[in-house]
């Protein structure tokens, strides 16, 4: 039992028995999304994300997401000196998303290849290579143990690493000259809540109502019968 449970919050189905008949009251299932844009970041390097976590007052929590989406971009600029050159920059970059207090799960990776076209560029002159590559990557908790680190009071955060690491491999024709260039890397990160919700007490009090109700109609009629 949570701190919100001692307050007297009780989730699930309800059934309700007036003589011989049985009214259930089903719980909604329901989703709650939480997103937070991490605008552009330098490839080898991390941040944090906060996320709350699930209000456990809300219902009964069934499952969890994690979900990453990323774009990477390149952009190189080659100035040969002994020859031309015919070739691109390859970018290969991996973004992980890590919850350091669920210890059992492995981070969440996701991995990102940009190819730029072939680009040519003469001895002594300047060009550049461009490129990109999206993705989405998501991970699932259902066990216990972890959808209980996951939920607490309104107001109750947990911290998520975000880490980008990669390089940029110039491939083409072998010569010498100097390279320049920027790789980022834009990332969204999301966190999912998939739970019951608690049955409203206007919708329990309802049908209480609706099965009285109907049992004093059978009533009326057999005496009128």
């Amino acid at each position: 039992m949570n701190v919100c449970q001692k307050l007297g919050i009780v989730s699930g189905s309800l059934s309700l028995t007036i003589v011989s008949q049985c009214v259930s009251v089903q719980a909604a299932v329901l989703t709650q999304t939480h997103t937070v844009d991490l605008g552009e970041q330098p490839l080898n390097s991390s941040t944090n994300v906060v996320f709350p976590k699930f209000n456990s007052l809300l219902g009964t929590l069934l499952k969890a997401y994690v979900t990453v989406k990323s774009t990477v971009n390149n952009s190189v600029s080659i100035t040969p000196v002994t020859g031309d050159f015919t070739g691109t920059a390859v970018t290969n970059a991996d973004i992980a998303v890590s919850i350091p207090s669920l210890k059992s799960d492995p981070h969440l990776m996701l991995n990102l290849l940009a190819i730029p076209p072939e680009t040519s560029v003469a001895k002594g002159e300047t060009g550049t290579v461009s490129g990109s590559a999206s993705g989405t990557a998501a991970k699932s908790y259902s066990l216990a143990q972890s959808l209980s680190v996951l939920s607490g009071c309104d107001g109750d955060t947990f911290i998520a690493g975000v880490t980008t690491t990669g390089s940029t491999q110039i491939k083409g024709t072998p010569v010498r000259g100097s390279f320049d260039g920027k790789v980022s890397a834009k990332i969204a990160a999301s966190m999912t809540y998939e739970y019951e919700a608690v049955p409203e007490p206007m919708t329990v009090a309802g049908t209480f109502l609706a099965a009285g109700m109907g049992l004093w109609w059978k009533k009326r009629a057999a005496k009128k019968g």
